[in-house]
């Protein structure tokens, strides 16, 4: 048998020791109309996606099969339709004002405009019908979700978008062959023994730069320079520090922490990859480069190196995160003309057992081994919410700052207290505190 064949056997047999049978019948939530409890008349349904084309379930889409019983049970015609990535928040806004919305389901990741919507007042807030039993059944990770979501004390989402995981958890990417080539220790086994962090990463990324043509100039290089030259690589490796831009307080008060030490340390660590040790460059899918610091599951698609893939690192060896880059949502427009129906219609299109096959999916197109395997089934059972959701609003007014600890011209302590009262101005006026 050959080693490809034997490895995705070995996965196969894992995959069903951790996932178990998939749940056989649809059972409504706590607080959740039955399907012969709701009629829409033969009114259209548009359920409006968002973005999840690698990152959802069928495309983020219902499948045909489930269309076609939702159509005779809740008595209603479904239509689907692409938000795009571009002028979201317009669409949906004048879709709202136009009065077009009313039987509508908003499916999309936060960064599209969520926080422009929920501050103006453009979507209801559904945990005022929805019971706390409700969200206490839903699968934790979009339970999670909705939570980290929450605005002014109400939530905002409701039902299933990933059901078992993020598919949008990151890691860092590593080239096995350079490890190999260069006799060092592989970051896999670091980081079975508790060892991986910015430490050992730092070592194995200078160890691996190095001019081979003897030019005087390196031409490999520890760590890809793209994946850390931008602040918005810096915010979504950093949470796996345990970093945020902003966090609530015990009060709910949203404050600014990127002036806190989990914060401070990773811009630091980064300023010294790049100028004073002089360690960034080069490209991982390229063969110069040993890492990429952050890349989700899909993302490694079209790589051809022999790739391993372990947490992106933080300060403390062996403490491990998986931050992500999109929180998704199910949400409803302010003026939902029928908003039980909605979420029962929601919640049976959209179910747990989605996200195992799209686990499957996963394991099945992107793995390549029982090592990819474990490192990522070690994500899905522990992640908890981690990852920054500030993208669409607050990261333009951290920019520059980040950007000027990152090529070294000003020290990270100094260039976050200079921003703290502005950005903490705009976070009071986003949260209405």
């Amino acid at each position: 048998m050959n080693k490809r064949l034997l490895s995705v056997l070995t996965i196969i047999v894992l995959v069903a020791a951790v996932l178990g049978a998939s749940a056989a019948a649809y059972t409504p939530r706590p607080g959740v109309l039955s399907p012969d409890e709701v009629n829409f008349n033969g009114k259209t349904v548009t359920i409006l996606v968002g973005d999840l084309g690698y990152t959802g379930h069928n495309g983020g889409l219902p499948t045909d099969e489930r269309v076609r019983e939702a159509e005779v049970l809740f008595n209603v015609k479904i239509e689907t339709q692409s938000l795009g990535t571009k002028d979201v928040v317009d669409t949906l806004t004048a879709r709202i004002m136009a009065g077009d919305s009313k039987l509508d389901v908003i499916r999309m990741p936060h960064r599209y405009g969520y926080y422009t919507l929920v501050s103006t007042g453009m979507l209801l807030p559904v945990s005022e019908i929805l019971p706390a039993e409700y969200y206490e059944a839903l699968p934790s990770v979009d339970r999670y979700t909705i939570e980290k979501l929450e605005y002014q004390n109400n939530l905002y989402g409701f039902g299933v978008v990933y059901g078992l995981f993020n598919p949008t958890m990151m890691f860092t990417i590593y080239n096995r062959d350079m490890i190999e080539q260069e006799g060092l220790q592989d970051p896999y086994e670091l980081y079975l023994n508790g060892e991986w962090s910015f430490e050992t990463m730092t070592e194995l990324a200078a160890a691996v730069t190095k001019d081979l043509d003897g030019d005087g100039q390196p031409d490999q290089f520890g760590i890809e320079d793209k994946s850390v030259s931008h602040d918005s690589r810096i915010y979504r490796i950093a949470a796996a520090n345990g970093a945020e831009i902003a966090k609530p307080n015990s009060e709910g008060k949203w404050v600014f922490t990127y002036n806190q030490p989990e914060a401070l340390e990773v811009m630091t660590q980064v300023a010294a990859w790049r100028k004073d040790l002089e360690i960034t460059g080069g490209s991982l899918a390229g063969g110069t480069a040993l890492f990429n610091t952050h890349n989700h599951l899909a993302g490694t698609r079209n790589l051809t190196i022999n790739f391993g893939m372990v947490p992106i690192p933080s300060a403390v060896p062996g403490e491990y995160r998986y931050p992500v880059f999109d929180f998704a949502m199910n949400m409803l427009p302010l003026n939902s003309e029928y908003p039980e129906g909605l979420i029962a219609l929601t919640d049976f299109l959209f179910r747990e057992e989605d996200g195992e096959e799209f686990l499957d999916f996963n394991i099945n197109s992107y793995m390549k081994d029982e090592e990819h395997f474990r490192v990522y089934m070690d994500a899905v059972e522990n992640w908890q919410g981690e990852g920054d959701p500030f993208q669409e609003l607050i990261w333009a007014k951290t920019q520059q700052a980040v950007i000027s600890v990152i090529n070294g011209e000003k020290g990270a302590a100094a260039a976050m207290d200079e921003i703290a009262p502005t950005v903490q101005a705009e976070l009071d006026d986003l949260f209405k505190q």
